[in-house]
């Protein structure tokens, strides 16, 4: 197996340029500059050209740019640290590979089978010294198995208990709260919070509906701040393996019925605050699998359903939910560079009666502006 690629990283200021500075061979004002330049880099952009460095066969060129963006950005990321370990795997570095591991496990990376069988430690892995490290490594991912086994922290129980939400509102100029306004209620996607949508309120041309952008329940840390899943998995206490995998998928289906839950209890409580026509949901990625979820199940609070990036997998359904909505009509967003998820959606409910509109941007797993205005469009076109 190769290196791991991702697109925006959260890393720590490794066993590199220390040693440099320790030695006397660089000063303290150098070691500041490399630092604040590294910091004025985009990490993902350097984790990027440390992958395209790696598929070319150029491991020393790789390995410099997994070190500076880890140096930009200052959490431990152990896919980076992995990653890094690979490339000094390859340029036959048995210590630094052996540290990267260890360092990688420290950080909470737990694949000791990679370890074990990716060929980029093949010219390392009988070196004594290298061997040493990875028993270190071995050890660290075992005692943090250890220290989250049933055994150490008790049985796992999820619990419902009601809680305070956020949602960000934006409404149009000259507002006239006699007057009834359309609204449009944005879902974000994994990972984001509720500004992936309040904070693009002035990419829409008119803005004359109501945009609410709630924040999904389920906080976790990432890349080094806090976001949000709209279901348990992916939050901070799910990454135990100490839960059944039949409990595993009771809790994920439920914690999607609660998300849905409360998706219906803003709109009830914006109701109560505004005088409201016409209802949208948006959602992107995550965000609209809970749009299409929460909308097919309630088909006659809704007047419409737009996403961005979104699969579905018509197995989640109950019988007869996605075949008793098509009366909704459909707005598709896809960037161009994407898998085919968002063209099979719209091939599934094409074929299942709904009424989809289609639109294409160029880029990947993201929407821009102009797929902002397409949903205005369409929703003044409805």
């Amino acid at each position: 197996m190769k290196c791991f690629a991702f697109t925006v990283l959260s890393v720590a200021v490794f066993f590199i340029s220390s040693s440099s500075a320790q030695e006397g061979s660089i000063t303290l004002g150098e070691l500041s500059s490399e630092l604040f330049e590294s910091y004025e880099s985009q990490p993902g952009f350097l984790v990027q050209d440390a992958v395209q460095y790696y598929m070319d066969g150029d491991y020393e060129k790789a390995a410099e740019y997994y070190i500076l963006a880890l140096q930009a950005d200052l959490d431990d990321n152990p896919i980076a640290l992995f990653n890094l370990a690979c490339c000094y795997g390859l340029i036959d570095e048995p210590e630094l590979a052996g540290k990267a591991l260890v360092q990688s496990a420290l950080a909470g990376f737990d694949r000791p089978e990679l370890i074990e069988t990716d060929t980029d430690f093949s010219s390392v892995r009988d070196e004594e010294e290298f061997k040493a490290y990875v028993d270190e490594a071995m050890a660290v991912m075992e005692e943090a198995r250890r220290l989250q086994s049933m055994e150490t922290l008790g049985e796992r129980l999820y619990l419902e208990f009601p809680s305070m939400q956020t949602v960000r509102i934006h409404i149009p100029d000259n507002f006239d709260p006699q007057q009834e306004y359309d609204l449009v209620l944005a879902l974000h996607g994994y990972g984001g919070d509720v500004t992936e949508f309040s904070s693009r309120w002035t990419a829409f041309d008119e803005g004359n509906f109501i945009l609410a952008s709630l924040q999904a329940p389920y906080a976790f840390e990432q890349n080094g701040r806090t976001v949000y899943s709209w279901t348990v998995h992916g939050s901070s206490e799910w990454h135990g393996g100490d839960m059944p995998l039949e409990q595993m998928q009771e809790m994920f289906s439920n914690s999607m019925e609660l998300s849905s839950d409360m998706i219906l209890a803003c709109l009830d409580d914006l109701k109560n605050r505004y005088t409201i026509g016409r209802i949208y949901l948006l959602g992107f990625s995550q965000g609209g699998i809970m749009a299409y979820w929460t909308g097919f199940g309630n088909p006659s609070l809704f007047t419409g359903i737009a996403t961005y990036s979104v699969i579905i997998d018509e197995e989640l359904y109950p019988h007869g939910v996605i075949e008793s909505a098509t009366f909704l009509p459909i707005f598709i967003g896809r960037g161009t560079q994407e898998d085919d998820r968002a063209i099979n959606a719209k091939d599934f409910l094409t074929d299942a009666g709904y009424d989809v509109t289609f639109f294409e941007y160029d880029g990947g797993h993201f929407f821009p502006d102009e797929g902002l205005r397409a949903v205005e469009d369409w929703i003044q076109d409805n």
